[in-house]
């Protein structure tokens, strides 16, 4: 029964005339329903309700704006993947419509007939949208309007900034209201509405994006509480890459969702995402996510930084210290943290009949090769966390139904631990969170006792550095999450700020022999570039055009 919103939402867009009754994702405001003809009953409502649900966004190649990942489809490569930050690339006039829905709901709702349980939990889900939506706003430009009145878009027009300090506090008091109102679970023909844990999980997420370790900690525990979320296949069967494809819609995992139900709502992300011949190409891993994941016995493969950085020389091979004993570079997917192979689609392996050949030589490696196709790799590897293999990719690739997850459990534990360690340091109640994540796919725990192991972490900084990586590997290619985490600690300049690296090679073009992972060929890749101001995005071309007394964001041109 996943399909209850989405039916409700396509006849909600029917009702507001939208320029296309069959497109879910058609977004208009929604002034001609705000009379007392429409508001009459609670199925109008739930009908207005749902439209929010619009507001929420995902995309996968959000990984390409960090060191995890470059664009295969060259074309689609954005400017800030390059380290361009662009006013006219920006906008937030959907967020605004859709805040408005929100403030327009919380205004007639009182008035509408019905019952209050339902009403209730109406006005939560308003409430949710709204505090979501302005904490988005805030993490990407800082000092935004704030508006809690129905104005239509164009009033927009002549209103002032609030500080970021404001309007944080405000979407907090939002996401509060929502937790109050909303029920922890739905019943089954209401699968993905918003639930008392995931208005709990994004007021954890802006709490930890903000420092406030306690609040972080406190709704990551009241969700771990609460009994209703865990991970999925936490026993560690085998099932963990089953975790990204569609027969696990609606696990135990996950806590927010961007719901699709084929064919009434579909998506792309597979045939967008698979390498050329059977899709576009998609995102290609960067040697330096590669060398992220541990070997089996725990050890990190290389000596890195702080922000997880190891270094290279001008040829691409580390130059830092190896750390494992059972690592071997010349076969580097042996004995690794099986998430590794999960994610990294790489030579000599199978997907959808055909051997991935990565050789730059398109007579010997078809299409899959460095450099051989349009959509070919640069890094000598494609993504393959979402390449569900009962999918073809060609066919259904392009016309899928599985839900983008925007919140799964396994978030909340690493942020637990994460805010735990920051409060007391090297805490039971830190290892025993991460080390859930860790146990799911048979990893070894994290340890502050035995100094002799590859996992021992002795002080607060080393196990901060190992949650830092627990983030990257878990969460691997997964959209925006480590590109606001490398913000939110501090990384970003150092980590972004520097090449990323395609794998090494050896290639002899007389006689065609291919020696992968081990050489100095590689492809140069220039990575991308970051300021301290690029911490918030420019305020919006558009807007500024629109509104004279909007303020540019420092570091973006006139004020």
């Amino acid at each position: 029964m996943k399909n209850n919103i989405l039916n409700i939402a396509l006849a909600f867009a029917g009702v507001a005339a939208l320029t296309s009754c069959s497109d879910f994702l058609d977004k208009a405001p929604k002034e001609e329903l705000s009379d007392a003809s429409f508001w009459k009953s609670s199925t109008d409502a739930e009908m207005y309700i749902s439209d929010m649900y619009n507001s929420l966004g995902w995309s996968a190649d959000d990984a390409i704006n960090t060191d995890d990942a470059t664009m295969g489809i060259k074309w689609a490569a954005g400017n800030e993947s390059k380290g361009v930050y662009d006013p006219s690339d920006y906008g937030w006039k959907s967020s605004y419509t859709y805040i408005r829905e929100a403030n327009l709901a919380l205004e007639k709702l009182p008035s509408v007939s019905m019952d209050d349980a339902t009403r209730q939990k109406l006005e939560g889900q308003a409430y949710f949208f709204r505090g979501y939506l302005y904490w988005d706003l805030i993490r990407s430009f800082g000092s935004v309007p704030y508006i809690d009145k129905p104005l239509t878009l164009s009033d927009l027009n002549n209103t002032e900034q609030s500080s970021r300090e404001d309007v944080y506090a405000k979407a907090m008091a939002d996401l509060d209201k929502a937790i109050a109102s909303l029920p922890e679970q739905w019943d089954e023909a209401n699968y993905g509405r918003i639930t008392k844990g995931a208005a709990r999980a994004i007021k954890m997420r802006a709490a930890m994006y903000y420092g406030d370790n306690q609040t972080a900690a406190n709704e990551a525990k009241a969700i771990m509480d609460a009994g209703v979320y865990d991970l999925w296949d936490k026993d560690n069967t085998g099932k963990y890459a089953n975790l990204f494809w569609e027969e696990t819609d609606g696990c135990c995992e996950n806590i927010l969702v961007i719901q699709y139900n084929a064919p009434d709502r579909t998506n792309y992300l597979i045939g967008w995402e698979a390498f050329p011949t059977l899709g576009w190409g998609g995102m290609d891993p960067t040697q330096d996510l590669v060398d992220a994941f541990e070997d089996k016995d725990g050890s990190p493969i290389y000596e890195s930084s702080a922000a997880g950085v190891v270094a290279r020389d001008n040829n691409g091979n580390p130059t830092a210290r190896q750390l494992s004993q059972i690592f071997d570079p010349a076969n580097p997917f042996a004995n690794r943290d099986p998430r590794l192979e999960v994610n990294v689609l790489h030579h000599g392996e199978e997907m959808y009949g055909v051997t991935i050949k990565i050789a730059p030589n398109r007579g010997i490696s078809g299409d899959t090769g460095i450099g051989c196709h349009g959509d070919a790799t640069e890094t000598g590897y494609y993504q393959q966390k979402w390449l569900d293999p009962s999918i073809n990719p060609q066919t259904q690739g392009w016309d899928m139904g599985k839900d983008y997850v925007l919140i799964r459990y396994a978030e909340v534990l690493l942020t637990y631990a994460e805010a735990m360690n920051n409060l007391n340091p090297l805490c039971q109640e830190a290892f025993d969170a991460v080390n859930k994540v860790r146990a799911r796919v048979g990893m070894p725990a994290l340890q502050k006792t035995d100094a002799s192991k590859p996992t021992y972490c002795g002080t607060q900084a080393e196990l901060l550095k190992r949650i830092k990586n627990e983030w990257r590997v878990e969460f691997a290619l997964e959209g925006d999450i480590r590109k606001w985490n490398l913000r939110r600690w501090g990384d970003a300049k150092e980590v972004l700020n520097r090449k990323y690296h395609s794998m090494v090679y050896t290639y002899d073009d007389a006689t065609k022999n291919f020696t992968p992972y081990v050489g100095t060929q590689h492809v140069s890749l220039p990575g991308s570039k970051y300021s301290d101001h690029n911490y918030i995005y420019p305020i919006p071309q558009e807007e500024m055009d629109l509104n004279p007394k909007l303020k540019q964001n420092p570091g973006y041109g006139k004020n």
